[in-house]
């Protein structure tokens, strides 16, 4: 028995796609009858030679819960309960789409106490390879509700566009969750839509070889380790115990954080670092428990409050949030001690370096629901080893092409989706170049795996970020130009402005909340018939006008609302700073801006040619206000042929 089997994909729980022919497969012994019975409606079909089965449901609207019955003339029987009928969507990507809601559960805890919704579900697909074919399933996965119990393991960019999109129309909303930190859009995509990239196909060739693909791995495994190692031995406070309580730092150094330790004493160091804060505790927060943020580190780190470890992070990009222990704190003099381990040189430029640093403009505090003691200013070090060479690099397996597409995104094809939200491309921003042929190629690819020639792909464009960033190169710039242009290119594409929903001292912003309903805004209106404004202000006509030496530029708009309006954004100041226009000559001249209900108008004096083209927030991030229509949703960043 239990011949009879359906996918993960086809489990209780799921949403299936509305108005589409939504599809049903699976497994039994070759030539068994096979029913599939939804709402009033009973299909029949045979199992082929293989044993597989096939059947497509007739397009339903929303709605639900149902059931959905598969058995066999052998009498088994296969109950799928929980069904809704609603928007299923592919969110994939890289790390800005993998994070998870624990991550932004300081910014918006209220989501995760009432987080509840029977409307909304997600398929998570782990991290998984394949060098050589497509899977014919995930390997991983279930249906699951946003509720307490898996909340913070959400997608929070997916969830927050589910929750809105279904406020927004009341339809129920199931998305996949196929996405992973650091990934390529080469990852994304399968031989076919790779054709002609020889090198891409070489290198997926090479890691499809069971031995040499564990070799790498087990490389990174042991580089790793010894390096750490190495440097453990060398440390003195590890022998000497720095991190104690009672360690006399009266020698220490001095050093202002936080701070990058380029631009302080300790220098472009690679090694060990221990750093100690002494505190005064307030006799009201004495023996409470506490939190304990340090902003984010580079790269890694080991933390203790009073001589007793609190927390450490492995890596540079989580917020060291550690929690204090009840008891632990004193009223009077506290000690906090961080050990950090700086393990690369970032070489942008000669003499430019990224390096250790802790992150200058996050928050540095132990604090409780009444107290609050600031960390930052000045604190003692002292070297405990350097390192011989930088950290081991890693040779990252899951980064190369074709493996992730064909473990996590090809064995989604079979099951009917509405559409795919895509948030990638800040690995791919040295290779921008290449980036627009490649995703036509991944949106004709899906399409054609989906069977839908129409299939909507809604691509997020970088933010505002400057912190990791060569200041003279413009890689993120033009990466989030390529972004806009190709889904703009691209028939059913359209992209997400994000300039303002970045921060510029960390890759991965909080407000995924905003990000979530703009992304709605686009599903409501153009899949689900919403009359709704779903885009920031579009310069629809361009109007120049010489008034001798000078130029006055008229920008008529679209998509303004009930009138067009500047906002502070960023932390910067209050008027339009960022709009440029280019000559023939190719000189580019800063315009004064003045915001109307319908219009723009660019004034640029002391120019003698032609304008060629308006340059708006074309920078890493904004220098000034930025400009928004009625709705709250900004004009794009962008160069604009006149």
């Amino acid at each position: 028995m239990d011949n009879l089997k359906l996918p993960r994909l086809l489990s209780s729980g799921m949403v299936l796609q509305r108005d589409k022919k939504a599809h049903i497969w699976g497994q039994d012994k070759p030539g068994r009858n096979i029913t599939v019975a939804f709402m009033d409606d009973v299909y029949k079909t045979v199992t082929d030679g293989n044993g597989c089965f096939s059947v497509w449901l007739n397009p339903q609207p929303y709605g639900g819960p149902y059931t959905l019955t598969v058995s066999d003339d052998s009498g088994e029987s296969v109950e799928v309960t929980d069904v809704l009928v609603g928007e299923v969507w592919l969110c994939s990507g890289q790390s800005n789409m993998e994070l998870p809601m624990e991550r932004v559960k300081d910014m918006f805890p209220e989501e995760l106490e009432n987080c509840d919704n029977p409307n909304i579900r997600e398929f998570k697909i782990a991290e998984a390879l394949d060098f050589t074919a497509p899977l014919s399933e995930p390997a991983t996965g279930k249906w699951r509700r946003p509720d307490r119990a898996y909340i913070r393991e959400f997608s929070a960019t997916a969830y927050f566009f589910a929750k809105e999109l279904n406020a927004l129309t009341g339809i129920p909303v199931g998305f996949i969750d196929a996405s992973l930190g650091g990934s390529k859009i080469h990852c994304w995509m399968s031989r076919e839509m790779l054709k002609g990239y020889d090198d891409k196909l070489a290198l997926a060739e090479k890691y499809a070889d069971d031995t040499f693909r564990a070799s790498a791995l087990k490389g990174n495994e042991n580089g790793l380790a010894k390096w750490h190692e190495a440097l453990d031995e060398k440390d003195t406070g590890l022998d000497e115990h720095w991190e104690a309580d009672d360690t006399d730092d009266s020698k220490w150094n001095t050093v202002k954080l936080p701070a990058f330790f380029r631009d302080t004493e300790i220098g472009n160091i690679l090694g060990c670092i221990y750093f100690r804060k002494s505190f005064t505790v307030p006799a009201s927060m004495a023996g409470k428990s506490a939190k304990l943020w340090l902003g984010t580190i580079v790269d890694s780190d080991k933390t203790y409050v009073n001589g007793e470890f609190v927390g450490q992070t492995e890596y540079q990009y989580p917020p060291r949030k550690y929690d204090i222990r009840e008891g632990l704190l004193r009223e009077g003099l506290n000690t906090v001690t961080v050990r950090v381990k700086a393990e690369y040189y970032l070489e942008f430029l000669p003499g430019y370096f990224s390096g250790g640093r802790f992150t200058p403009g996050k928050e540095y505090k132990i604090f409780n629901d009444t107290d609050s003691i600031d960390l930052s200013g000045e604190w003692k070090y002292r070297i405990g080893a350097e390192a011989e060479t930088e950290g081991y690099r890693q040779d990252f397996v899951s980064w190369k092409p074709m493996g992730l597409y064909n473990a996590m995104t090809a064995p989604c094809h079979k099951f009917t989706i509405g559409g795919v939200n895509w948030y990638q491309g800040e690995s791919d921003c040295e290779e921008s170049d290449e980036y627009t042929d490649l995703f036509n190629r991944m949106v004709e690819g899906y399409r054609r795996e989906w069977n839908d020639k129409e299939l909507p792909f809604y691509v997020v464009q970088l933010p505002n970020f400057t912190i990791d960033n060569n200041p003279e190169s413009e890689a993120w710039t033009r990466m989030r130009e390529v972004l806009r242009t190709a889904a703009e290119g691209t028939y059913g594409c359209d992209s997400v402005v994000t300039i303002d929903l970045g921060e510029d001292n960390d890759l991965h912003p909080q407000n995924k909340k905003e990000l979530g309903r703009r992304l709605a805004l686009l599903a409501a209106h153009n899949q689900c018939g919403k009359d709704i404004e779903y885009s920031g202000p579009v310069i629809e006509k361009i109007a120049c006008v010489k008034n001798g030496e000078s130029v006055d530029i008229t920008l008529n708009m679209s998509h303004k609302g009930d009138g067009m309006e500047t906002r502070p954004a960023n932390g910067k100041g209050g008027e339009v700073t960022d709009m440029y226009i280019k000559d023939e000559d190719g000189n580019i001249l800063n315009a004064a801006v003045t915001v109307m209900k319908d219009k723009l108008i660019l004034s640029v004096p002391k120019l003698s040619r032609s304008v060629k083209e308006i340059r708006y927030c074309y920078a890493q991030t904004n220098s000034g206000a930025l400009i928004y229509n009625s709705e709250g949703l900004p004009l794009s960043p962008g160069i604009y042929e006149v």
